[in-house]
């Protein structure tokens, strides 16, 4: 359980004399997410798909469902020569069945995102998506 031990430290001078001050110690739960995103293939041809699994675990004792700190949003972007496959996004929390949403994906950045990801403390979430290679990638600029 990762907790943080904060405190904060004073020095000033008051009519002239010296004054240091220590708060008591205050802690703080840490966020801990693990993240770890993979492919099916190492290389793909124009027209084929590429599917994706990331997995976040939550080693942290915050729970990150709607409340205080809410869900998390899921961002991937993608290049501009990859292209979402509709009805392919699905996640799974610990043992709960699975479930199919699609994300948003902006027209102009290519940027998918999923805004309704809650993983309680302790639990993995596995978020799985396909995109088609709808061109060969630009090479990056010298």
């Amino acid at each position: 359980m990762p907790i943080q031990e904060n405190k904060i430290f004073l020095d000033l001078t008051l009519c002239n004399q010296a004054v240091s001050a220590e708060s008591p110690p205050a802690t703080t739960d840490v966020i801990d997410l693990q993240i770890t995103k993979v492919s099916n293939c190492e290389y793909a041809v124009v027209g084929g798909n590429i599917c994706y699994t990331t997995t976040i675990v939550n080693n942290s004792d915050v729970d990150f469902v709607d409340g205080e700190m809410g869900g998390i949003i899921f961002r991937d972007p993608l290049t501009s020569n990859l292209e979402y496959v509709l009805g392919s996004f699905e996640y799974t929390i610990g043992s709960e069945p699975p479930v199919q949403d699609d994300p948003v994906v902006d027209p102009i950045t290519n940027v998918l995102t999923y805004d309704s990801l809650e993983i309680p403390a302790g639990e993995t979430a596995v978020v799985t998506f396909c995109v088609k290679v709808v061109s060969v990638p630009t090479p990056p600029a010298p």
